[in-house]
């Protein structure tokens, strides 16, 4: 039995259309923007499927001889001939299938990637931070109510966050590549430090020493975005904004202000009040309700991470804001009557 039979019937059959879909757009690029690809892809599950046949195609070529793989072959193509190719009548044609046939082959190192490289997940409570170090000397800070996975292979280094905020400082690998995906951004990193921060649809990326590449790979809530996937190169002192359906800017960024919640401070210069706030909530389980009236209303100040009193008695007494308490405790920010 392969690595490849011990999946539930679902996954195998997601890999197996994420072969068969890696191999259309090789062939057919434009497929990319098909409505049907544009379906499939919209679920997160069918894109790790295809992340992983296309991590698994991007290192084959190291290891495409050995005796494991040479297993495998046989093994797919054993498979392949059991299952028969109703799974593919939609794409009918032999040249096709024996494409699929080929990459079953890379789903089977594909299981060897998955289970062999299952992410290991780190994560913060509300009110927590955290220094994860990983086994190459690489560290990830974890802001609070943050959450990261974390893929290590021979030939990458790959990090998902899922929610919250991280400072990722990266021991010099070249052999593997540092990548840290957040929605539809994917940081390419050498040796270097850096911020990723995921703020409702939004996504930052601010760099604080070496040099990184962002790669766009659809909108930021993860959906594919039609055209050319922008590349953006970041140096010390830049952060990236992108957010959904937009172009992403590059603006210049205040360093101090950006690494202060390491020490447990909040820092806003001119930031709208709705943004302010989404930050603030990493830091209670009460979450501050903010009124559109008052969202855009922009702000500066320092405060202690987790002093929701403060911040909200500073709000509303340098600002035309009110705030009122519900029964469950929960603050609505509002314009003052």
């Amino acid at each position: 039995m392969s690595a490849f039979d011990t999946l539930p019937s679902d996954e195998q059959a997601r890999l197996e259309t994420a072969a068969v879909w890696w191999q259309r757009l090789r062939s057919s690029p434009s497929t990319e923007l098909s409505a049907e690809f544009l379906t499939w892809i919209g679920q997160p599950a069918n894109r790790r499927a295809l992340d992983a046949v296309e991590s698994t195609m991007s290192a084959l070529d190291d290891f495409g001889a050995t005796p494991k793989i040479l297993d495998m072959r046989r093994s797919a193509l054993t498979r392949l001939r059991n299952a028969g190719v109703k799974r593919w009548a939609p794409w009918q044609g032999i040249g096709q299938i024996a494409a699929a046939a080929l990459l079953l082959v890379a789903i089977g190192g594909g299981l060897w990637y998955i289970q062999g490289q299952r992410p290991t997940a780190y994560a913060t409570d509300v009110g927590e931070r955290r220094v994860v170090a990983l086994p190459d000397g690489s560290r990830i800070s974890l802001d609070s109510d943050s959450e990261v996975e974390v893929r290590y292979s021979s030939a990458a280094r790959t990090i998902m966050l899922d929610r919250g905020r991280a400072r990722f400082d990266v021991a010099h690998d070249v052999t593997r590549p540092f990548t840290v995906s957040a929605g539809a951004e994917t940081v390419v990193a050498v040796g270097t430090s850096f911020n990723v921060e995921r703020l409702g649809s939004t996504v930052l990326v601010t760099l604080i020493q070496g040099h990184v590449l962002i790669k766009g790979a659809s909108g930021s809530d993860g959906a594919p975005r039609p055209g050319p996937k922008p590349t953006v190169s970041l140096v010390a002192g830049e952060q990236l904004v992108a957010v959904r359906n937009a172009t992403p800017v590059v603006t210049p960024a205040n360093l101090d202000a950006a690494t202060a919640w390491e020490e447990g401070h909040l820092v806003f210069r001119g930031e709208p009040l709705g943004e302010a706030v989404q930050r603030v909530n990493r830091y209670t389980d009460h979450p501050i309700v903010v009124d559109p009236s008052v969202a855009s209303v922009r702000i500066s100040g320092v405060f202690n991470a987790g002093d929701i009193g403060s911040f909200v008695s500073a709000i509303t007494g340098y600002f035309p804001v009110e705030a009122t308490t519900d029964s469950d405790n929960r603050i609505t920010l509002q314009r003052r009557s």
